[in-house]
C-alpha cells in the first residue's frame, strides 16, 4: 500500500511539475503581463489597446490609397503577431523631461519564423540569445520567442540581452491579484490602470519636506489605490471613463462634494448656455487635508493672489472654509456668433460664500463693477450678470448639460446650432466641425467625458478618419 502510495505521489508531483512549466512556456498573454506587474513598485501606469478593433473600426480598408500604404505592415503584423488579442504595456516611472523612464509593450506571437522573416526583410538585426531571440535599434529593444513577445523602450540600455532577459524572468513569476488582475481583463478599446503609490513612490515632490511621520501616512492612503480608466469609440461618440478605486484612509479624506438638487443652477441666470463649468468641493475637508499635507499652500496662494483675498484670509486666520463654501459656478450665454467676430461674450458667474466670506464678496463686487451689468451680492454668495438680458432665473441646460451642479466637477461645450466653420479653423482642428457638444461629470467615485458627435449612426472613430482623410488629402497623395 506505501508503494502504491508512493508512485501516485510521484506521478502527482511529476504532473504539477510539468504543469507549471508548461504553463510558464505557453500561458496567456494576459498572465504574462500580469505577471510582470506582480509586485513592480515601478510602473506608474498598465493596460491594454485593441490595435485590431480599433482599426477595423476606421474602415480604411474601404479608402484604396489608404489601403495600398498600410496593406503590406499590416500583413506583416496581422500574419506575424496574434492581433487578436490586445497590445499590453506598461509605463515606468518617473517621468524624467515629460518621458517615462521606460515604457514595455507585451504581444503573442503567431508564427515566431514568420515574425524574423519580416523583422529581417525591414532591415532589423536578429541576434539569438539561451531560450529567445531579441533586436536592438537605438532605443527600441525586441524579444521572442514562439509564443512571448516583449518590447522595451528606453534610453541608454548598456546591456540589451540582459535587459531583455531579465524582462522576460518577470513575466515567468505569479500573476497579480486584486485590482492589476481586474484592470488587465477589461476589454475596451483602450485600457489605462493607473497605481497611486507607485506613482508616489517614483515621484520626487513636496512631501518630502513633511515631517517622516505624516509622509508615511500619505504613502499609507496611497497603497491599493488605483485609477482605472477606459476608451471606446462608439457609434456617435467618444467615451473616456474613469473610475477610482481609492483605500478607505483615502476616500475619507476627499474633499470632493456633490450636490443631487444642482442647487447652482439656480443662480445662473437664464438663457442657452454655450459653456458650463461648476466645481462643488467641501472647503472644510479641502482646509484639513492642506494643513495636514501642504501646509504652506494657502499662505502661498494669499502671496499670488494678493490683495482683498490676503486680507481675508488674515480676517479668517487662514481657513478658506469661512471664506468660501465650494461652489462655483459659470456659464456663456447669448450668440455664439460674437465668439466667432471675436466680441466678449456674455457670462453668468456664481461663487458661494463661507460665514465671513462677505467682505471677500464685496471686494469681488468692486472688481466686477465694470463687467457685469447686474451683481447680486448676499451673506451666501455673490453672483455676476455680464447682461440684464440674462439675470433672474430659468437658465435651459442643453443635453450637454446634463448632470450639471450635481457632481464635484462638471463641464460641457454644446456646439448644436453652431456654424462651426466660421471660425476657420485649419489642420487637425476641423475635427470640431464633427462635434454636437463635450460634457465631462466627474464625482469621488470617478468621471465620465464625452465627446458626441453631429452623426449618431457611424462609429466616431470612423468620422474622425474620414474627417483627416479630407482635410490632408494632398499630403496623403
Amino acid at each position: 500500500m506505501k508503494r502504491v502510495l508512493g508512485i501516485l505521489t510521484f506521478i502527482l508531483f511529476v504532473g504539477l511539475m510539468s504543469t507549471s512549466c508548461s504553463n510558464n512556456k505557453t500561458r496567456p498573454l494576459e498572465e504574462s503581463i500580469s505577471a510582470f506587474l506582480n509586485g513592480n513598485e515601478q510602473i506608474i501606469s498598465f493596460g491594454s489597446a485593441n490595435l485590431k478593433d480599433i482599426l477595423n473600426k476606421t474602415e480604411y480598408e474601404k479608402e484604396s490609397k489608404v489601403k495600398a500604404f498600410l496593406s503590406e505592415p499590416m500583413n506583416q503584423l496581422m500574419t506575424s503577431m496574434n492581433m487578436d488579442l490586445p497590445v499590453y504595456f506598461a509605463i515606468e516611472g518617473p517621468f524624467i523631461d515629460g518621458n517615462p523612464t521606460a515604457t514595455y509593450l507585451f504581444m503573442e506571437v503567431k508564427d515566431a519564423a514568420l515574425l524574423k522573416e519580416n523583422l529581417t526583410k525591414n532591415g532589423f538585426e536578429i541576434q539569438d540569445a539561451k531560450d529567445f531571440s531579441f533586436v536592438e535599434d537605438g532605443d527600441m529593444n525586441l524579444a521572442f520567442d514562439e509564443k512571448l513577445a516583449t518590447i522595451l523602450i528606453k534610453p541608454n540600455v548598456s546591456d540589451a540581452k540582459e535587459a531583455l532577459n531579465a524582462l522576460r524572468k518577470r513575466t515567468q513569476g505569479d500573476v497579480s491579484t486584486g485590482m492589476i488582475a481586474s484592470i488587465l481583463a477589461k476589454k475596451d478599446d483602450v485600457v489605462i490602470g493607473a497605481s497611486l503609490a507607485n506613482l508616489l513612490g517614483t515621484s520626487n515632490t513636496d512631501l518630502k519636506k513633511l515631517p517622516e511621520q505624516k509622509q508615511d501616512e500619505f504613502k499609507a492612503m496611497m497603497n491599493n489605490s488605483f485609477i482605472e480608466n477606459t476608451l471606446n469609440f462608439e457609434d456617435g461618440a467618444i467615451v473616456f471613463e474613469t473610475k477610482n478605486h481609492f483605500s478607505k484612509e483615502l476616500q475619507d479624506k476627499l474633499f470632493f462634494n456633490q450636490d443631487g438638487s444642482a442647487e447652482i443652477v439656480k443662480y445662473m441666470g437664464k438663457g442657452s448656455p454655450i459653456v458650463g463649468f461648476s466645481m462643488n468641493l467641501n472647503t472644510r475637508k479641502l482646509q484639513d487635508f492642506l494643513e495636514e499635507f501642504a501646509p504652506e499652500a494657502l499662505n502661498e496662494l494669499s502671496m499670488i493672489v494678493g490683495g482683498p483675498f490676503a486680507m481675508a484670509m488674515m480676517i479668517s486666520n487662514n481657513d478658506i472654509s469661512k471664506l468660501v463654501d465650494g461652489k462655483v459656478g459659470g456659464v456663456l450665454v447669448g450668440d455664439a456668433t460674437n465668439v466667432i467676430d471675436g466680441m466678449t461674450p456674455d457670462f453668468n458667474v456664481y461663487l458661494g460664500l463661507g460665514s465671513l466670506g462677505k467682505n471677500l464678496g464685496g471686494s469681488i463686487k468692486e472688481f466686477m463693477s465694470d463687467k457685469f451689468e447686474v451683481i447680486n451680492l448676499t451673506d451666501s454668495s455673490i453672483s455676476g450678470y455680464s447682461s440684464k438680458s440674462f439675470a433672474g432665473s430659468g437658465l435651459k441646460l442643453p443635453e450637454a448639460g446634463e448632470g450639471f451642479g450635481k457632481n464635484t466637477f462638471d463641464f460641457f461645450v454644446n456646439l448644436e446650432g453652431i456654424d462651426v466653420e466660421e471660425f476657420q479653423l485649419e489642420g487637425a482642428g476641423r475635427l470640431i466641425e464633427l462635434v454636437k457638444f463635450i460634457k465631462f461629470n466627474y464625482n469621488e467615485h470617478g468621471g465620465k467625458l464625452i465627446v458626441k458627435a453631429k452623426n449618431g449612426k457611424e462609429n466616431a472613430l470612423k468620422q474622425v478618419f474620414d474627417k483627416l482623410l479630407n482635410v490632408f488629402q494632398d499630403k496623403i497623395a
